[in-house]
């Protein structure tokens, strides 16, 4: 199936344009697709109102390095704690994913909110689906962060994603490619609007 980047670009652009609904189902769509849980699952947060989710939108499994966190006494500062993360090898986990459709790009902000999210999650990996571009800030901080090799973030273009032009870095899917699939279902829908 060739798929036509005119059509996706189409599709893209009448997204943005509606409504918060529309967004939100074609949302938790990607997600399903991806084998993933669109459910708000999150912890360690007081009550809250409305659908907040905490920063994420989901949850994707994934293969990637099993990072664990190890805190240690620290002998030079009574009461005090270090922090040691040791990388091990590659097993399914889970990935936080945020997803925004949206006539920005991606900001810092943003971008900060589910960092937070994945942190107090205990996630490594975040995937960020935009409509758009990442803020230069966003790129900047990604790559910073990146450095230290414990954090693994991949974005996403959502034309990329319907075009099947998924590229990521440092982990797999666990679903496989299922670009064609996830076209196709977004293809379905939009012709049925």
């Amino acid at each position: 199936m060739s798929v036509n980047k005119y059509l996706v670009q189409s599709f893209v652009n009448n997204l943005l344009e509606g409504s918060p609904e529309d967004k939100l189902f074609y949302q938790n769509k990607i997600i399903d697709l991806l084998g993933g849980d669109s459910t708000p699952n999150v912890n360690n947060l007081p009550p809250r109102r409305g659908r907040a989710d905490g920063g994420l939108d989901g949850r994707i499994p994934v293969i990637a390095p099993l990072i664990i966190k190890h805190t240690l006494p620290n002998t030079l500062l009574p009461n005090t704690r270090g922090i040691l993360f040791e990388i091990g090898n590659n097993v399914l986990q889970e990935a936080g994913i945020n997803i925004k459709i949206q006539k920005q790009k991606f900001s810092i902000e943003q971008f900060g909110g589910f960092k937070d999210a994945l942190e107090r999650e205990k996630l490594y990996v975040g995937i960020i689906i935009t409509a758009l571009d990442l803020s230069p800030d966003v790129k900047q901080r990604i790559y910073d962060i990146q450095q230290d090799k414990i954090y693994i973030f991949a974005h996403i273009l959502l034309q990329d994603l319907l075009m099947g032009e998924i590229k990521v870095k440092g982990f797999d899917f666990a679903c496989g490619d299922i670009s064609l699939q996830i076209f196709s279902e977004a293809l379905k829908i939009y012709r049925m609007t």
